[in-house]
Protein backbone atom coordinates (compact mmCIF):
# COMPACT_ATOMS: atom_id res chain seq x y z
CA UNK A 1 0.00 0.00 0.00
CA UNK A 2 1.67 3.80 -0.64
CA UNK A 3 1.75 6.05 1.80
CA UNK A 4 -0.92 8.58 0.47
CA UNK A 5 -3.52 5.51 0.93
CA UNK A 6 -2.28 4.89 4.71
CA UNK A 7 -2.47 8.45 5.60
CA UNK A 8 -6.05 8.25 3.86
CA UNK A 9 -7.58 5.39 6.06
CA UNK A 10 -5.78 6.67 8.95
CA UNK A 11 -7.45 10.46 8.54
CA UNK A 12 -10.65 8.75 8.11
CA UNK A 13 -10.31 6.81 11.22
CA UNK A 14 -9.22 10.20 12.93
CA UNK A 15 -12.09 12.42 11.93
CA UNK A 16 -14.40 9.51 13.24
CA UNK A 17 -12.42 9.52 16.55
CA UNK A 18 -13.25 13.14 16.83
CA UNK A 19 -16.69 12.77 16.39
CA UNK A 20 -17.31 10.20 18.89
CA UNK A 21 -14.32 12.12 21.16
CA UNK A 22 -16.75 15.48 20.83
CA UNK A 23 -20.15 13.39 20.81
CA UNK A 24 -21.39 13.42 17.62
CA UNK A 25 -21.87 9.84 18.03
CA UNK A 26 -22.59 8.66 21.17
CA UNK A 27 -22.00 5.83 23.20
CA UNK A 28 -23.87 2.41 21.97
CA UNK A 29 -25.05 4.84 18.75
CA UNK A 30 -24.62 3.48 15.29
CA UNK A 31 -21.84 4.92 12.85
CA UNK A 32 -22.34 5.49 8.54
CA UNK A 33 -21.88 1.89 7.18
CA UNK A 34 -18.75 0.79 5.17
CA UNK A 35 -20.70 0.78 1.95
CA UNK A 36 -22.27 4.50 2.68
CA UNK A 37 -19.26 6.52 3.96
CA UNK A 38 -17.10 5.45 1.01
CA UNK A 39 -19.59 7.02 -0.58
CA UNK A 40 -20.15 9.87 0.90
CA UNK A 41 -16.43 10.36 1.57
CA UNK A 42 -15.63 8.90 -2.33
CA UNK A 43 -13.07 6.88 -0.98
CA UNK A 44 -12.51 2.72 -1.74
CA UNK A 45 -14.65 0.76 0.79
CA UNK A 46 -10.87 -1.13 1.23
CA UNK A 47 -9.84 2.53 2.76
CA UNK A 48 -13.23 2.58 5.01
CA UNK A 49 -12.88 -0.98 6.42
CA UNK A 50 -9.45 -0.02 7.36
CA UNK A 51 -10.50 2.56 9.14
CA UNK A 52 -12.92 0.57 11.16
CA UNK A 53 -10.70 -1.91 12.05
CA UNK A 54 -8.22 0.91 13.79
CA UNK A 55 -11.18 2.24 15.55
CA UNK A 56 -12.03 -1.09 16.70
CA UNK A 57 -7.77 -2.04 17.83
CA UNK A 58 -9.14 1.81 19.86
CA UNK A 59 -11.62 0.65 21.37
CA UNK A 60 -13.76 2.91 20.02
CA UNK A 61 -16.53 0.98 17.63
CA UNK A 62 -16.97 -2.69 18.10
CA UNK A 63 -19.11 -4.51 15.32
CA UNK A 64 -22.59 -6.39 15.73
CA UNK A 65 -23.34 -9.11 13.13
CA UNK A 66 -26.00 -8.32 10.38
CA UNK A 67 -25.78 -5.32 12.15
CA UNK A 68 -23.11 -2.73 11.27
CA UNK A 69 -20.67 -0.41 13.72
CA UNK A 70 -21.41 1.13 16.99
CA UNK A 71 -19.71 3.02 19.20
CA UNK A 72 -18.26 1.33 22.42
CA UNK A 73 -19.50 1.95 25.84
CA UNK A 74 -17.20 4.14 27.29
CA UNK A 75 -15.62 5.91 24.11
CA UNK A 76 -17.10 9.25 25.23
CA UNK A 77 -15.93 9.51 28.26
CA UNK A 78 -12.68 11.50 29.42
CA UNK A 79 -9.62 9.92 30.56
CA UNK A 80 -9.54 10.24 34.22
CA UNK A 81 -5.79 11.04 35.41
CA UNK A 82 -4.23 9.28 38.83
CA UNK A 83 -4.30 11.45 41.79
CA UNK A 84 -1.92 14.49 43.05
CA UNK A 85 0.27 12.40 44.71
CA UNK A 86 1.26 12.86 48.67
CA UNK A 87 4.44 13.78 50.50
CA UNK A 88 6.88 13.19 53.41
CA UNK A 89 9.45 13.50 55.33
CA UNK A 90 13.72 13.27 54.22
CA UNK A 91 14.69 9.57 54.62
CA UNK A 92 17.03 7.10 53.33
CA UNK A 93 15.99 5.53 50.30
CA UNK A 94 15.37 2.05 51.38
CA UNK A 95 13.72 0.33 48.00
CA UNK A 96 17.03 -0.10 45.90
CA UNK A 97 17.00 -3.97 46.37
CA UNK A 98 13.49 -3.80 45.13
CA UNK A 99 14.68 -1.67 42.26
CA UNK A 100 17.39 -3.93 41.21
CA UNK A 101 15.55 -7.19 41.04
CA UNK A 102 12.55 -5.97 39.28
CA UNK A 103 14.92 -4.64 36.51
CA UNK A 104 16.44 -7.62 36.80
CA UNK A 105 12.87 -8.92 35.84
CA UNK A 106 12.42 -6.10 33.66
CA UNK A 107 15.44 -7.27 31.27
CA UNK A 108 14.46 -10.77 30.84
CA UNK A 109 13.81 -10.86 27.17
CA UNK A 110 9.95 -11.12 26.69
CA UNK A 111 7.99 -11.63 23.94
CA UNK A 112 5.64 -8.37 24.20
CA UNK A 113 8.10 -5.77 26.45
CA UNK A 114 5.83 -2.78 27.67
CA UNK A 115 8.38 -2.06 30.49
CA UNK A 116 11.78 -1.37 28.86
CA UNK A 117 10.99 3.14 28.65
CA UNK A 118 13.47 2.86 25.31
CA UNK A 119 11.95 3.04 21.60
CA UNK A 120 11.21 -0.21 19.74
CA UNK A 121 14.35 -0.67 17.57
CA UNK A 122 12.46 -0.17 14.48
CA UNK A 123 11.42 3.07 15.44
CA UNK A 124 14.69 4.80 15.64
CA UNK A 125 16.99 5.66 12.78
CA UNK A 126 19.52 2.80 12.65
CA UNK A 127 19.90 2.75 8.92
CA UNK A 128 21.09 6.58 8.64
CA UNK A 129 23.33 6.18 12.09
CA UNK A 130 24.89 2.79 9.82
CA UNK A 131 26.23 5.37 7.09
CA UNK A 132 27.54 8.14 9.07
CA UNK A 133 29.30 5.16 11.30
CA UNK A 134 30.93 4.06 8.57
CA UNK A 135 31.62 7.66 7.27
CA UNK A 136 33.76 8.43 10.35
CA UNK A 137 35.27 5.23 10.77
CA UNK A 138 36.62 5.60 6.90
CA UNK A 139 37.03 9.58 7.13
CA UNK A 140 38.40 9.94 10.76
CA UNK A 141 40.05 6.72 11.85
CA UNK A 142 42.40 8.47 14.15
CA UNK A 143 39.74 10.05 16.00
CA UNK A 144 37.87 7.33 16.45
CA UNK A 145 40.23 4.87 18.19
CA UNK A 146 41.56 7.99 20.00
CA UNK A 147 40.52 9.33 23.73
CA UNK A 148 38.19 12.22 23.45
CA UNK A 149 38.76 13.50 27.27
CA UNK A 150 35.86 15.12 28.93
CA UNK A 151 33.98 17.64 28.13
CA UNK A 152 33.97 15.36 24.70
CA UNK A 153 34.00 16.19 21.37
CA UNK A 154 34.19 19.76 20.54
CA UNK A 155 31.98 19.43 17.04
CA UNK A 156 29.06 17.44 19.09
CA UNK A 157 28.80 20.29 22.13
CA UNK A 158 28.85 23.01 19.42
CA UNK A 159 25.45 20.78 17.68
CA UNK A 160 24.15 20.04 21.18
CA UNK A 161 24.76 24.35 21.72
CA UNK A 162 22.47 25.16 18.29
CA UNK A 163 19.82 23.17 19.66
CA UNK A 164 19.52 24.42 23.05
CA UNK A 165 18.11 27.61 21.60
CA UNK A 166 15.24 25.61 20.58
CA UNK A 167 14.37 26.21 24.16
CA UNK A 168 15.21 29.82 24.36
CA UNK A 169 18.64 28.97 25.95
CA UNK A 170 22.03 30.77 24.13
CA UNK A 171 25.14 28.80 25.72
CA UNK A 172 28.17 27.76 24.03
CA UNK A 173 30.18 24.76 23.63
CA UNK A 174 32.17 25.26 26.20
CA UNK A 175 29.26 25.01 28.68
CA UNK A 176 28.70 21.26 27.77
CA UNK A 177 30.09 17.99 28.94
CA UNK A 178 29.57 15.09 27.24
CA UNK A 179 28.71 12.40 29.20
CA UNK A 180 28.24 7.96 29.08
CA UNK A 181 24.07 8.85 28.80
CA UNK A 182 21.69 10.78 30.90
CA UNK A 183 22.23 8.82 34.13
CA UNK A 184 26.08 9.49 33.95
CA UNK A 185 25.31 13.13 33.59
CA UNK A 186 22.74 13.05 36.61
CA UNK A 187 25.23 11.41 38.68
CA UNK A 188 27.98 13.42 37.98
CA UNK A 189 25.66 16.96 38.77
CA UNK A 190 24.66 15.22 41.82
CA UNK A 191 27.66 14.60 42.38
CA UNK A 192 29.11 18.04 42.40
CA UNK A 193 26.33 19.33 44.88
CA UNK A 194 25.76 17.00 47.42
CA UNK A 195 27.66 15.52 50.52
CA UNK A 196 26.71 12.52 51.90
CA UNK A 197 23.45 12.69 54.52
CA UNK A 198 22.49 15.80 52.75
CA UNK A 199 18.91 15.93 51.65
CA UNK A 200 17.66 16.52 48.10
CA UNK A 201 14.03 16.49 47.19
CA UNK A 202 11.95 15.19 44.20
CA UNK A 203 8.91 14.44 42.27
CA UNK A 204 6.33 11.77 43.68
CA UNK A 205 6.72 9.91 41.66
CA UNK A 206 10.06 10.45 40.33
CA UNK A 207 12.58 8.33 38.21
CA UNK A 208 13.59 5.29 40.07
CA UNK A 209 17.37 6.36 38.82
CA UNK A 210 17.38 9.20 40.92
CA UNK A 211 16.85 7.31 43.81
CA UNK A 212 19.32 4.60 42.94
CA UNK A 213 21.95 7.85 42.45
CA UNK A 214 20.53 8.96 46.11
CA UNK A 215 21.21 5.80 47.65
CA UNK A 216 24.95 5.43 46.10
CA UNK A 217 25.66 8.83 47.71
CA UNK A 218 24.07 7.95 50.67
CA UNK A 219 21.92 11.04 50.80
CA UNK A 220 18.05 11.11 51.83
CA UNK A 221 15.35 12.27 49.82
CA UNK A 222 12.22 14.00 50.58
CA UNK A 223 9.60 13.34 48.39
CA UNK A 224 7.09 16.29 47.00
CA UNK A 225 3.80 16.13 45.92
CA UNK A 226 3.40 15.94 41.90
CA UNK A 227 0.05 16.75 39.81
CA UNK A 228 0.18 13.94 36.91
CA UNK A 229 -0.57 16.92 34.53
CA UNK A 230 0.81 19.99 35.81
CA UNK A 231 4.11 18.75 37.83
CA UNK A 232 5.59 19.33 41.29
CA UNK A 233 3.48 21.80 43.71
CA UNK A 234 5.35 24.55 43.93
CA UNK A 235 3.78 25.41 47.25
CA UNK A 236 4.49 22.07 48.86
CA UNK A 237 8.10 22.75 47.70
CA UNK A 238 8.59 25.69 49.23
CA UNK A 239 7.22 24.12 52.45
CA UNK A 240 9.58 21.69 52.53
CA UNK A 241 12.36 24.52 52.40
CA UNK A 242 11.48 25.95 54.87
CA UNK A 243 11.31 22.95 57.70
CA UNK A 244 14.46 21.30 55.86
CA UNK A 245 18.18 22.23 54.55
CA UNK A 246 17.54 21.09 50.89
CA UNK A 247 20.67 20.97 48.80
CA UNK A 248 19.48 19.93 45.34
CA UNK A 249 15.98 19.28 43.62
CA UNK A 250 15.94 17.03 41.27
CA UNK A 251 13.53 17.43 39.06
CA UNK A 252 11.89 16.57 35.30
CA UNK A 253 10.99 19.76 33.92
CA UNK A 254 8.80 17.73 30.50
CA UNK A 255 7.37 14.86 30.30
CA UNK A 256 8.65 13.20 33.38
CA UNK A 257 9.17 9.38 33.72
CA UNK A 258 6.95 7.46 34.82
CA UNK A 259 3.96 10.18 35.34
CA UNK A 260 4.04 12.44 31.75
CA UNK A 261 3.66 15.44 33.79
CA UNK A 262 5.33 19.06 32.81
CA UNK A 263 6.01 22.20 34.47
CA UNK A 264 4.65 25.56 32.31
CA UNK A 265 7.18 28.27 32.23
CA UNK A 266 5.58 30.20 34.50
CA UNK A 267 5.97 27.47 37.34
CA UNK A 268 9.45 27.08 35.90
CA UNK A 269 10.23 30.84 36.56
CA UNK A 270 8.48 30.06 40.54
CA UNK A 271 10.78 27.04 40.63
CA UNK A 272 14.01 29.10 40.15
CA UNK A 273 13.07 31.97 42.13
CA UNK A 274 12.56 29.41 45.29
CA UNK A 275 16.08 28.48 44.61
CA UNK A 276 17.28 31.10 44.33
CA UNK A 277 16.10 32.04 47.86
CA UNK A 278 16.86 29.15 49.43
CA UNK A 279 20.50 29.07 47.76
CA UNK A 280 19.84 25.11 46.71
CA UNK A 281 20.43 23.91 43.42
CA UNK A 282 18.89 22.56 40.70
CA UNK A 283 19.25 19.00 38.72
CA UNK A 284 17.24 19.50 35.62
CA UNK A 285 16.62 15.84 33.75
CA UNK A 286 15.07 16.90 30.35
CA UNK A 287 15.30 13.46 28.27
CA UNK A 288 11.95 13.29 26.99
CA UNK A 289 11.86 17.56 26.37
CA UNK A 290 12.27 16.35 22.40
CA UNK A 291 9.13 14.10 22.36
CA UNK A 292 6.07 16.31 22.67
CA UNK A 293 3.46 14.55 20.73
CA UNK A 294 1.87 15.65 17.24
CA UNK A 295 -1.12 18.18 18.70
CA UNK A 296 -2.06 17.99 14.80
CA UNK A 297 -3.33 14.38 15.16
CA UNK A 298 -5.69 15.94 18.10
CA UNK A 299 -4.11 13.93 20.97
CA UNK A 300 -6.36 15.12 24.07
CA UNK A 301 -2.92 16.12 26.32
CA UNK A 302 -2.94 17.12 29.84
CA UNK A 303 -1.21 19.84 29.04
CA UNK A 304 0.52 22.05 26.17
CA UNK A 305 3.81 21.45 24.53
CA UNK A 306 6.77 23.39 26.74
CA UNK A 307 9.02 25.49 24.81
CA UNK A 308 11.10 26.35 27.83
CA UNK A 309 13.39 24.29 30.42
CA UNK A 310 14.29 25.50 34.12
CA UNK A 311 18.00 26.36 32.75
CA UNK A 312 15.86 28.98 30.36
CA UNK A 313 15.32 30.93 33.23
CA UNK A 314 18.38 30.68 35.49
CA UNK A 315 20.39 34.08 36.18
CA UNK A 316 23.04 32.93 38.63
CA UNK A 317 24.00 29.16 37.13
CA UNK A 318 22.51 26.78 39.75
CA UNK A 319 20.76 25.15 37.51
CA UNK A 320 22.45 21.88 36.33
CA UNK A 321 20.83 20.56 32.82
CA UNK A 322 21.04 16.77 31.54
CA UNK A 323 19.59 14.90 28.72
CA UNK A 324 20.45 12.27 25.92
CA UNK A 325 19.76 10.82 22.49
CA UNK A 326 18.59 7.51 23.96
CA UNK A 327 15.76 8.24 24.11
CA UNK A 328 15.19 9.46 20.53
CA UNK A 329 17.99 8.32 18.23
CA UNK A 330 19.67 5.19 20.46
CA UNK A 331 19.88 4.04 23.15
CA UNK A 332 23.13 2.02 23.03
CA UNK A 333 24.99 4.82 21.67
CA UNK A 334 25.14 6.24 24.98
CA UNK A 335 25.60 9.26 24.13
CA UNK A 336 24.26 12.11 27.11
CA UNK A 337 25.07 15.50 27.87
CA UNK A 338 24.70 18.30 30.43
CA UNK A 339 25.24 21.61 31.16
CA UNK A 340 26.62 22.18 34.72
CA UNK A 341 26.73 25.63 35.09
CA UNK A 342 29.10 27.10 38.15
CA UNK A 343 29.80 23.40 38.74
CA UNK A 344 31.01 22.65 35.47
CA UNK A 345 34.67 22.41 36.85
CA UNK A 346 33.87 19.42 39.92
CA UNK A 347 31.63 17.36 37.05
CA UNK A 348 34.72 17.24 34.77
CA UNK A 349 36.71 16.16 37.35
CA UNK A 350 34.55 13.75 38.61
CA UNK A 351 34.59 12.30 34.96
CA UNK A 352 38.40 12.21 34.69
CA UNK A 353 38.59 10.25 37.76
CA UNK A 354 36.13 8.14 36.88
CA UNK A 355 35.21 7.13 33.44
CA UNK A 356 38.10 9.37 32.07
CA UNK A 357 36.11 10.06 28.44
CA UNK A 358 32.64 8.97 26.61
CA UNK A 359 33.78 6.54 23.72
CA UNK A 360 34.92 8.10 20.75
CA UNK A 361 32.98 6.37 17.70
CA UNK A 362 29.47 7.29 18.98
CA UNK A 363 29.92 11.12 19.58
CA UNK A 364 31.98 11.70 16.20
CA UNK A 365 28.55 9.34 14.58
CA UNK A 366 26.32 11.51 16.77
CA UNK A 367 28.06 14.60 15.13
CA UNK A 368 27.97 13.65 11.64
CA UNK A 369 24.27 13.09 11.98
CA UNK A 370 23.31 15.97 13.44
CA UNK A 371 24.98 18.08 11.18
CA UNK A 372 23.43 16.92 8.21
CA UNK A 373 20.16 17.89 9.24
CA UNK A 374 18.43 13.93 9.51
CA UNK A 375 17.64 14.51 12.85
CA UNK A 376 14.90 16.72 13.20
CA UNK A 377 13.39 14.83 10.01
CA UNK A 378 13.51 11.86 12.59
CA UNK A 379 11.89 13.65 15.15
CA UNK A 380 8.75 14.36 12.91
CA UNK A 381 8.33 10.80 12.03
CA UNK A 382 8.80 10.06 15.58
CA UNK A 383 6.63 11.90 17.34
CA UNK A 384 4.20 10.96 14.80
CA UNK A 385 4.34 6.95 15.58
CA UNK A 386 4.37 7.77 19.28
CA UNK A 387 1.53 10.10 19.32
CA UNK A 388 -0.40 7.54 17.76
CA UNK A 389 0.23 4.84 19.46
CA UNK A 390 -0.22 6.89 22.82
CA UNK A 391 -3.55 6.84 21.61
CA UNK A 392 -4.18 3.17 20.66
CA UNK A 393 -2.80 2.29 24.24
CA UNK A 394 -5.01 4.57 26.21
CA UNK A 395 -8.30 3.32 24.32
CA UNK A 396 -7.34 -0.15 24.98
CA UNK A 397 -6.29 0.47 28.57
CA UNK A 398 -9.58 2.65 29.33
CA UNK A 399 -11.92 -0.35 27.16
CA UNK A 400 -9.95 -3.87 28.85
CA UNK A 401 -8.73 -2.67 31.93
CA UNK A 402 -11.03 -2.87 35.46
CA UNK A 403 -13.43 -0.27 36.04
CA UNK A 404 -11.87 2.56 38.53
CA UNK A 405 -8.62 2.58 36.35
CA UNK A 406 -6.95 6.00 35.57
CA UNK A 407 -4.21 6.91 33.49
CA UNK A 408 -2.17 10.23 32.83
CA UNK A 409 -3.05 12.12 29.61
CA UNK A 410 0.94 13.00 28.65
CA UNK A 411 1.69 16.02 26.39
CA UNK A 412 4.75 14.35 25.50
CA UNK A 413 7.11 11.35 26.00
CA UNK A 414 5.72 7.89 25.22
CA UNK A 415 5.17 6.11 28.47
CA UNK A 416 1.71 5.74 30.13
CA UNK A 417 1.30 5.97 33.95
CA UNK A 418 -1.48 3.69 35.25
CA UNK A 419 -3.79 3.82 38.89
CA UNK A 420 -5.47 0.52 38.72
CA UNK A 421 -8.24 -0.04 41.42
CA UNK A 422 -6.40 -0.34 45.29
CA UNK A 423 -6.77 -4.28 45.67
CA UNK A 424 -4.65 -4.93 42.48
CA UNK A 425 -0.86 -5.44 43.53
CA UNK A 426 1.62 -4.22 40.24
CA UNK A 427 4.17 -6.68 41.98
CA UNK A 428 1.22 -9.24 41.46
CA UNK A 429 0.62 -8.16 38.44
CA UNK A 430 4.19 -8.02 37.39
CA UNK A 431 5.08 -11.70 38.23
CA UNK A 432 1.22 -12.78 36.88
CA UNK A 433 2.26 -10.65 33.42
CA UNK A 434 5.94 -12.31 33.70
CA UNK A 435 4.45 -16.13 32.94
CA UNK A 436 2.66 -14.85 29.91
CA UNK A 437 5.66 -13.50 28.92
CA UNK A 438 5.08 -9.75 29.14
CA UNK A 439 6.98 -7.34 30.78
CA UNK A 440 5.77 -3.94 32.91
CA UNK A 441 7.17 -1.80 35.67
CA UNK A 442 5.42 -2.02 38.49
CA UNK A 443 4.92 1.57 40.18
CA UNK A 444 6.46 0.81 43.50
CA UNK A 445 10.12 1.19 42.54
CA UNK A 446 9.09 5.01 41.66
CA UNK A 447 9.25 6.22 45.20
CA UNK A 448 10.45 5.80 48.08
CA UNK A 449 7.41 5.16 49.74
CA UNK A 450 3.89 2.68 49.48
CA UNK A 451 1.99 5.00 47.62
CA UNK A 452 2.27 3.25 44.21
CA UNK A 453 1.24 0.03 44.62
CA UNK A 454 -1.29 -0.16 42.18
CA UNK A 455 0.72 1.67 39.49
CA UNK A 456 2.43 0.53 36.61
CA UNK A 457 3.91 2.12 33.77
CA UNK A 458 3.40 1.18 30.01
CA UNK A 459 6.15 1.76 26.99
CA UNK A 460 3.88 3.09 24.11
CA UNK A 461 7.06 2.70 22.04
CA UNK A 462 6.59 -0.19 20.21
CA UNK A 463 4.80 -1.00 17.07
CA UNK A 464 0.93 -1.50 17.79
CA UNK A 465 0.05 -4.96 16.06
CA UNK A 466 -2.63 -8.12 17.02
CA UNK A 467 0.55 -9.27 19.86
CA UNK A 468 0.33 -5.96 21.60
CA UNK A 469 -3.02 -5.81 22.00
CA UNK A 470 -3.47 -9.16 23.34
CA UNK A 471 -1.15 -8.02 25.94
CA UNK A 472 -3.22 -5.22 26.83
CA UNK A 473 -5.94 -7.79 27.13
CA UNK A 474 -4.35 -10.24 29.06
CA UNK A 475 -3.01 -7.23 31.88
CA UNK A 476 -6.61 -6.42 31.85
CA UNK A 477 -8.01 -10.05 32.72
CA UNK A 478 -5.13 -10.09 35.08
CA UNK A 479 -5.70 -7.19 36.98
CA UNK A 480 -9.63 -8.96 36.97
CA UNK A 481 -8.32 -11.65 38.26
CA UNK A 482 -6.52 -10.03 41.28
CA UNK A 483 -9.45 -7.79 41.76
CA UNK A 484 -11.16 -11.20 42.61
CA UNK A 485 -8.83 -13.00 44.51
CA UNK A 486 -8.12 -10.32 47.12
Amino acid sequence: MSSANTTLYRQVAEDIALDIEQGVYLAEQKIPSVRKLSKQLQVSISTISQAYALLEDQGLIRAKPQAGYFVRKGANDEPVAPPVSQGGQPKAVTKTELINHILEHVNVKSSVDLGCAIPDYSFLPYRSLQTHMQKVTRFNMEEVFNYQFSPGLESLRAQIALRMRDVGLRCHADDIVITQGCSEALHLCLSSATQRGDIIAVESPCYYGFLQMAKLRGLKVIEIPTDPSRGISIDALKLALDQWPIKAIMVTSRYSNPSGSSISTEKQKQLIELARQYDCQIIEDDIYGEMPLDNSMDVKAGSEPVNTVLKTHDSDDRVMYCSSYSKTVGPGLRIGWCIPGRNKALVIQAQRFSTMATSSLPQLTMASYLQNGHYDKHLRNLRQMVTGNIKLFSQAVRYYFPKGTRLSVPAGGFILWICLPEQVSSIELLHLAQAESISIVPGDIFSNSDQFKNYIRLNCATPWDDKVKDAIVKLGELAYRIMHES
